[in-house]
C-alpha cells in the first residue's frame, strides 16, 4: 500500500526527536545534536527522489537492484559533496559523511544507492531504507539540512519532487518506477516556429547546370537574387516571378537557398512544402527529401516524376526531419524541377519550424 505524502517546511532549532518529523520536508539546523540556531533550508541541493523497494526499477553494472537517493543540484554552479551527511535517522546526523569525490554538475543528478555496502564505492551508503516508512535527512557543511519522510511504498515506486527541488503542498508525487538520475518533470517537446513560408529566399533561375557544392553551407550564393515566396512563374498566387525559359523549353530546374539559425534542444525540424512540380531538399549539404522526383542521381536536366495541377499546386505537405540537425547556423537548399519542356507555370515555398526540448 502508498500512504499519502504532506508536504511541510519548517525550521528547527535543536535536533530532532523520535517521532518530532511529520510526513514530507523539514529544514533542519543541526551538527551532532549540538543545540544552535536553525541554518536556512539549503537551495545548493535537494533530495529529489528515493525508492525504498527497488526490485526491478533500477538494476546496477553486477545484476543488483539496490535502493537508492537522487540528488539534484538546480542551481548554475557545480557543488562538491565534500563536508555533506546522509543519513536515515535525524537522530544520527552523521551516519553517513559524503566523499569529497562527489561532484553534482549544474542542473545534474546524482544516484546514491542505499544498499549498506559503504565499501563498495563513493556512491554507496552506510545504510538501507524501510519500505514500511521512514527519512531521508541531507546535511551541508554549513548545517542547514531537508529531511524527506514517507511512508509505507510499493515495490518499485518512487517518491519524487515535481517538479524537480520544488517544495509546497503537493510536491511529493509517487511515480511508478521513477527516473533514476534524470529529471522528475523530463523536457516536453514543444513546436516553435524558425520561418514562415513567404520568407526571402536567394534564388537562381538562368538555366545554368550547377557544381555539386551549391547545396552546402559554405557556398556564396551572394549573386543571387532575392525575392519572397511564393517564387515561381504562370499563376496568380506568386509574389516573386522568376524567368521562366521560352515557351517550348522552359528552364527545367530552379535553385533556391536560405540561411537560418536552428535552436539548442531541435528533435524534428518541419518543413511545410510548396512545389510545382518537384522539389529535392538539401540541408547542410546532405538530401534531406526528395518529393516527386525519381530515385537515382538528379541533375539539372532531371524533370520531375508527374506534373502538379490545381489545387495541389498552391497547397503545402508536411515532412519532418530528425537528422542532420545541427544548433546554430544552418543553410537549407532547393532545387524545383519542372515535369514538363513546355510547363506552364512553377512554384516554390517553404516555412520551417522545430519541435524542440523546453523544460516544464
Amino acid at each position: 500500500m502508498m500512504l499519502g505524502l504532506l508536504l511541510a517546511c519548517t525550521q528547527q532549532t535543536n535536533a530532532p526527536t523520535p517521532g518530532d518529523t511529520a510526513p514530507g520536508d523539514t529544514a533542519l539546523g543541526q551538527d551532532s545534536g549540538d543545540t544552535q540556531d536553525a541554518a536556512p533550508l539549503s537551495d545548493a541541493l535537494c533530495i529529489n527522489e528515493l525508492m525504498a523497494d527497488n526490485e526491478a526499477a533500477l538494476i546496477d553494472a553486477e545484476g543488483n537492484t539496490p535502493d537508492w537517493i537522487e540528488l539534484h543540484n538546480p542551481t548554475a554552479e557545480s557543488v562538491s559533496l565534500a563536508g555533506w551527511r546522509i543519513t536515515d535517522d535525524t537522530d544520527e546526523p552523521n551516519k553517513h559523511r559524503l566523499s569529497e569525490d562527489l561532484l553534482i554538475a549544474p542542473g545534474a543528478f546524482l544516484l546514491l544507492y542505499a544498499d549498506d555496502a559503504p565499501d563498495a564505492g563513493a556512491a554507496h551508503l552506510g545504510f538501507a531504507l524501510s519500505a514500511a516508512g521512514g527519512s531521508v535527512a541531507l546535511f551541508a557543511p554549513d548545517n542547514s539540512g531537508q529531511v524527506l519522510s514517507y511512508g509505507s511504498i510499493t515495490e518499485d515506486f518512487a517518491v519524487a519532487r515535481y517538479d524537480d527541488c520544488c517544495t509546497g503542498i503537493d510536491c511529493l508525487v509517487f511515480d511508478y518506477r521513477g527516473t533514476p538520475g534524470a529529471a522528475n518533470n523530463p523536457p516536453e517537446p514543444v513546436t516553435e516556429g524558425v520561418f514562415p513560408l513567404g520568407s526571402d529566399w536567394r534564388y537562381l533561375d538562368t538555366d545554368v547546370a550547377l557544381e555539386a557544392d551549391w547545396t552546402r553551407s559554405d557556398f556564396d550564393d551572394s549573386s543571387w537574387l532575392t525575392g519572397a515566396g511564393p517564387l515561381g512563374f504562370g499563376d496568380h498566387h506568386q509574389v516573386t516571378p522568376v524567368e521562366s525559359g521560352p515557351d517550348d523549353a522552359r528552364t527545367p530546374t530552379f535553385y533556391f537557398r536560405k540561411s537560418f539559425i536552428l535552436p539548442e534542444g531541435a528533435l524534428v525540424l518541419n518543413l511545410d512544402l510548396m512545389r510545382d512540380d518537384g522539389a529535392l531538399v538539401w540541408l547542410n549539404g546532405e538530401e534531406v527529401l526528395r518529393s516527386n522526383l525519381p530515385e537515382g542521381d538528379v541533375g539539372h536536366e532531371t524533370l520531375a516524376s508527374v506534373a502538379i495541377g490545381p489545387p495541389d499546386e498552391d497547397t503545402t505537405a508536411r515532412y519532418s526531419i530528425e537528422t542532420g540537425l545541427i544548433a546554430g547556423p544552418n543553410v537549407l537548399a532547393v532545387e524545383v524541377h519542372q515535369a514538363t519542356a513546355t510547363s506552364s507555370d512553377l512554384t516554390f515555398d517553404l516555412g520551417v519550424s522545430v519541435e524542440r526540448l523546453k523544460m516544464r
